[in-house]
C-alpha cells in the first residue's frame, strides 16, 4: 500500500510505512526528523497524540510554513515557551510602560 509524498510538487509515491520520499525527508530539519523517530518509538507510537504532532511539524516544515514557537514541544517536557507572561513581567509593547 502507498501514498502520495506530502512534500511540495512531489508526485512520488511511498510505501505506507513511510511518511515521505528520501528526497523530500531530508529536507525536513534533522531536530524534527529526530523527534518523528523518537515519538514513532519503533512503532509502538503510531498514532500518538506526540507522533500525529511530529508529522504535522515535519509536513510543515517541508512545505517552510511558520511554526509558532508554542506548538514546539517535547511531549514530557510541555510547552517549550510559556503562553502566558509571567506576573510581574510587561511587555515592550505595552502602552502602560513609560519609556
Amino acid at each position: 500500500m502507498t501514498h502520495k509524498c506530502p512534500g511540495p510538487g512531489c508526485t512520488e509515491e511511498v510505501d505506507s510505512s513511510r511518511l515521505m520520499c528520501p528526497a523530500c525527508w531530508y529536507q525536513v530539519p534533522k531536530p524534527i526528523r529526530r523527534a518523528v523517530h523518537i515519538a514513532w518509538n519503533h512503532g509502538a507510537g503510531a498514532g500518538t497524540p506526540a507522533h500525529r504532532g511530529a508529522i504535522r511539524l515535519a509536513v510543515a516544515a517541508i512545505h517552510l510554513e511558520l511554526i509558532p514557537a508554542s506548538s514546539l514541544k517535547h511531549p514530557a517536557c510541555g510547552p517549550a515557551v510559556e503562553s502566558q507572561p509571567q506576573a510581574g513581567l510587561v511587555s515592550s509593547h505595552d502602552p502602560e510602560v513609560i519609556r
